[in-house]
């Protein structure tokens, strides 16, 4: 009983906050303010109706990445004014990043009197003007059909944020590093069961174990200043920087992805996938990894990436990163360029999300949570 009541009162203040706290009120009213004053003319309007709080599941990332995508394929963002969603805009680090871009609002897609496309949770919402309508479904499956489309992982919205491109400056012979593993080795977060028990994979820390076994100390290095490493030439084998010991800046963090060939990409804390293998492939790193099939179209071993299926096959992999000609390298890492262009680059989603013959179709958010 006294759960149910906790679970109860938390839902009543989830509901409410919107409509008495200051900051999710003056949110709100400043998101309202904008109307459609910052549209250029001729953009097209792409149209967010919003009502489920889930929407702002994982600190904002959904919204953040979908309307960043949106707004980088030439879209002009109109939001319609549901309070739950609208409000956090003020409370949520994430969404709040999005507070310098054009953006507008309405009350309702009925007030749209223009064609325009769509993206809603409400299934029964068809506004006249409507060109095509994406229908947003949170639950946790994968696509049935060619009428529904999986949200990707996009790179972090703190990293997208900060840097001015997606393409670092390619370094003309060897990188400096051949192998490099950036990221929080916390054992408590990053040994947990469910990645071992619900998706068969080695999890992050088993991960390094294995590394650490396989590569001598004498290759490892464990970097103590950031930015001296990233400022050096120095070649080294294997490059590990544990966020607690040494913190990448955000704004450098596609420098330091950069810098190596390999990047072992382990699991996130509850899930397999994580920001870092998109942010890899984005800085042309070849990414050595056990989900692979998680990506959308999925990553190829031996084409865009390394694949492993248990610690053995993983301690088998890291030996071959140490043998590769630069040729076998560069053609790998060409591969890598070559997939993230055609499907992760800034825009590339949102055009695909209303391309084709499709007028109505089902955006799925947690495809990628389903094991494979």
């Amino acid at each position: 009983m006294r759960v149910h009541f906790g679970k109860s009162l938390e839902a009543a203040v989830r509901v409410s906050r919107p409509f008495l706290l200051p900051t999710y009120r003056r949110a709100f009213s400043n998101m309202m303010a904008r109307g459609l004053d910052q549209r250029r003319e001729g953009e097209r309007i792409v149209c967010c109706d919003f009502s489920n709080p889930s929407i702002d599941a994982v600190g904002g990332r959904y919204y953040f990445s979908l309307v960043r995508d949106l707004i980088d394929a030439g879209y002009f963002p109109v939001f319609t004014a549901r309070r739950g969603t609208l409000s956090t805009f003020g409370a949520s680090a994430l969404k709040s990043l999005l507070l310098s871009e054009r953006m507008g609002v309405v009350q309702s897609p009925n007030d749209l009197k223009e064609p325009f496309f769509l993206i809603t949770d409400d299934a029964d919402t068809t506004p006249e003007h409507a060109e095509r309508i994406i229908v947003v479904d949170y639950e946790w499956r994968m696509c049935h059909n060619s009428n529904e489309i999986a949200f990707p992982f996009f790179v972090h919205p703190w990293i997208a944020k900060g840097v001015q491109s997606f393409h670092p400056p390619e370094n003309p012979g060897r990188r400096p590093a051949r192998l490099f593993f950036g990221g929080n080795t916390e054992p408590g977060k990053y040994d947990k069961d469910v990645i071992r028990d619900v998706y068969s994979m080695l999890s992050r820390r088993e991960m390094l174990d294995v590394a650490d076994a396989a590569i001598p100390q004498d290759k490892t290095y464990k970097p103590g200043d950031a930015a001296k490493w990233l400022a050096s030439p120095e070649f080294r084998p294997f490059v590990f920087c544990e966020t607690q010991h040494c913190k990448i800046p955000h704004n450098r963090w596609l420098d330091a992805l950069a810098k190596a060939d390999f990047f072992l990409a382990c699991p996130g804390v509850g899930m397999p996938l994580c920001h870092n293998v998109i942010e890899a492939l984005a800085a042309g790193n070849i990414p050595i990894l056990q989900y692979g099939a998680y990506l959308s179209p999925p990553l190829q071993d031996r084409v865009n990436c390394l694949a492993f299926h248990n610690a053995q096959s993983l301690n088998d992999v890291l030996h071959s990163v140490f043998s590769m000609s630069v040729g076998e390298i560069q053609t790998l890492r060409a591969n890598v360029r070559s997939h993230y262009d055609a499907h992760l680059a800034p825009g590339r989603f949102a055009q695909r999300l209303f391309c084709g013959s499709h007028d109505r179709r089902i955006l799925l958010l947690n495809d990628y949570r389903v094991p494979r």
